[in-house]
């Protein structure tokens, strides 16, 4: 599976559309979120919208077999997992950075898995360092 940044061409526009819009939905949101889980899944892995749903986060593939995602919103090591490979996270006050070599990316929110969502997707959307 390909994340946003290795994809080509309409593909591309595609995946940044859906960052985005994971972004609003990360802003949006007032609590952890099986539906924005999905989300933000399939921004991290495109060939999720091929299968089918069982459930908000959680999809049956060809075999019968069940694929989850993460508790992004909800666990902090699985928003970790977002970070893109060569950049780090920094928290202070209300905020979480994710920095690297390209820049800094800021997330805000109250809780703090979501505001780590926020910061990596935002440095995702940035494309690769």
């Amino acid at each position: 599976m390909s994340s946003p940044s290795t994809l080509s061409g309409g593909d591309r526009r595609a995946g940044l559309a859906q960052t985005a819009s994971a972004i609003v939905g990360c802003r949006a949101a007032a609590a952890p979120s099986r539906e924005l889980d999905a989300r933000i899944a399939v921004v991290m892995f495109p060939a999720l919208a091929a299968l089918s749903p069982v459930e908000p986060g959680v999809w049956q593939d060809e075999d019968g077999g069940r694929v989850r995602a993460l508790r992004y919103t909800g666990v902090w090591s699985a928003a970790a997992t977002l970070v893109p490979a060569g950049c780090w996270i920094e928290k202070g006050g209300p905020a979480v950075t994710v920095a690297g070599a390209a820049g800094e990316w800021t997330g805000s929110h109250p809780i703090e898995p979501i505001a780590l969502c926020i910061a990596a997707l935002r440095a995702r959307l940035a494309g690769p360092p």
